[in-house]
């Protein structure tokens, strides 16, 4: 007997997913319904992907601007949400049980699962922290220093600034807030 491959390409949402089906090669009669079968198998694998609410979970990645934080509405009746880094996003459930927030942490990318009281899925998707868009980055050598412009620039801590750099600001900011609260 031989393995032939079929190859069939379906574009969704501007992605293009390949499926390939084996097919039984031998004496016509058994061919066509080999074929038929492998062809139905295609098909079952197709609507499957297609209609799978996990799955399609999966193709939504959730962009979050670090030092944000965005709300996103989970299936009813999730218990539980499990990420996959914690150390790039954080993730709070409401009280409701329909919604959530994700802050942005650190820059890349996890996933977040959505578990019911059972502990079955109910829905996952991929999370993607990114830089913000009004950002300056000053590179000087090796050290690097970033300043948010909205619409002036002033100094601001981010993930890879030079040390020195990062303890000055955040120490200025943590100084500030102390005195502003009356806790100085």
């Amino acid at each position: 007997m031989e393995y032939q491959l079929d190859h069939v390409s379906v574009v969704r949402k501007g992605k293009t997913m390949r499926f390939k089906a084996s097919c039984v090669t031998g004496p016509p009669a058994r061919s066509i319904g080999a074929r038929a079968i492998n062809g139905l198998g295609l098909i079952a694998t197709m609507v499957i992907f297609w209609y799978s609410p996990p799955l399609r979970a999966m193709e939504e990645t959730l962009v979050v601007t670090i030092d944000q934080a965005r709300v996103v509405n989970v299936p009813t009746g999730t218990e539980a949400l499990i990420v996959g880094n914690a150390a790039i996003a954080d993730l709070t459930l409401l009280k409701q049980g329909a919604t959530m927030i994700i802050t942005g942490k650190g820059f890349g990318e996890t996933n977040f699962i959505a578990l019911d009281a059972a502990g079955n899925p109910l829905a996952q998707s991929l999370i993607r922290v990114v830089g913000g868009r009004n950002a300056l980055l000053v590179q000087r050598g090796l050290g690097r220093q970033s300043y948010a412009c909205a619409p002036q620039c002033l100094p601001t801590v981010k993930l890879g600034d030079d040390d020195k750099y990062f303890v000055d600001v955040a120490k200025q900011v943590k100084d500030h807030n102390a005195q502003a609260t009356g806790l100085q």
